[in-house]
């Protein structure tokens, strides 16, 4: 707990919203429903733990500025062994791609159990992954919500919740730094040298803020792309080197990788780390900016299956012969 405050003390995207928060909490207009909104690695889960730590303390420090949980009082223990009976954490896993509507049901018999405090905390993170079964089930709760609850998620992508649950809870916004402030504060905060800040940057992903460097091969990853767009290497060879990536992983970077490409294919300055510009150079000079823009719409229907039970190996044997050629799956059909 005390790294994840420390961690909103000091990141200046966190620190907002969870002045917002106290603001919100001082003046007795939490709300029912919370949805803490930003990009994966920004540190939404640390906000998310710190908010529900400081409402089931039993004694909060209130000291304007220096706003925390006490850690001392029997409910800030029951917390720190994880046995504390008011804060639920569904669908904890987040490898798990799905959450079942099995885990909402358990969420409501629990809310139905007397409270240990003054407040029950629902803490749901990426909150997108409810399918809809989940999310319908959900809402019954979020429309007559039981006395002294609060249900707390983080999002990334809010608009793949239901209209009728953003409807119902409030948002706190976690701002994306600009790219200096942040590769500053990883350099600060991490002693990074500035080259390996700047790519954490580049890549983004859930540890981001932890200042870790990544445990797949992005640059064989990207090396393959760049062979695959320059006619270097088959779609099937390509296909091999990705099948040690996570499929959402692959996608996200394959976009970030898109994305720069296709600036410098429209005249702009690459935007990659100076170690990745040599081959995102050879890939915008290998296609015109037309066909990088047809290849936009593969690599996102591919993160939109991420979370989909396909096999492995045919999902990017498939997606490395469509961004190939885009055209092929017409000419097949």
């Amino acid at each position: 707990m005390q790294r994840s405050l420390e961690l909103v003390r000091r990141a200046p995207w966190l620190l907002a919203p969870w002045e917002r928060f106290i603001g919100m909490h001082a003046q007795g207009r939490v709300p029912h429903g919370l949805m803490i909104v930003g990009e994966r690695g920004l540190g939404s889960s640390a906000l998310a733990r710190c908010i529900s730590a400081y409402l089931l303390c039993s004694q909060p420090i209130r000291q304007p500025g220096s706003e925390a949980p006490c850690e001392v009082c029997p409910a800030c223990r029951l917390r720190q062994a994880g046995t504390h009976p008011d804060l639920i954490l569904a669908a904890e896993d987040l490898s798990v791609r799905d959450i079942p509507v099995d885990v909402v049901r358990a969420l409501i018999d629990a809310f139905g159990l007397t409270r240990y405090g003054p407040v029950r905390i629902a803490l749901i993170e990426q909150a997108e992954r409810m399918n809809r079964a989940a999310a319908n089930s959900l809402l019954k709760l979020l429309e007559e919500p039981p006395a002294g609850s609060l249900f707390l998620f983080t999002a990334e992508r809010a608009d793949l919740l239901p209209m009728t649950i953003r409807s119902r809870v409030q948002r706190l916004s976690v701002p994306n730094p600009d790219r200096s402030a942040l590769v500053d504060w990883l350099c600060t905060t991490h002693a990074l040298p500035r080259a390996d800040a700047d790519l954490l940057w580049f890549m983004g992903g859930r540890d981001l803020v932890a200042g870790q460097a990544p445990d797949w091969d992005w640059q064989g990853v990207t090396q393959s792309f760049c062979d695959l767009i320059c006619g270097h290497s088959s779609p099937l060879a390509v296909a091999k080197v990705w099948q040690s990536v996570d499929r959402e992983t692959l996608a996200r970077w394959l976009l970030r990788v898109w994305l720069a490409v296709q600036g410098v294919s429209l005249g702009l300055p690459c935007t990659a780390p100076e170690s990745l510009c040599p081959a995102i150079g050879r890939m915008a000079a290998a296609l015109s900016a037309e066909d990088w823009l047809k290849r936009h719409p593969i690599l996102l229907a591919f993160l939109q299956t991420a979370s989909h039970p396909l096999n492995e190996e045919l999902a990017r044997e498939r997606l490395a012969l469509d961004l190939s050629d885009p055209a092929l799956p017409a000419r097949l059909a």
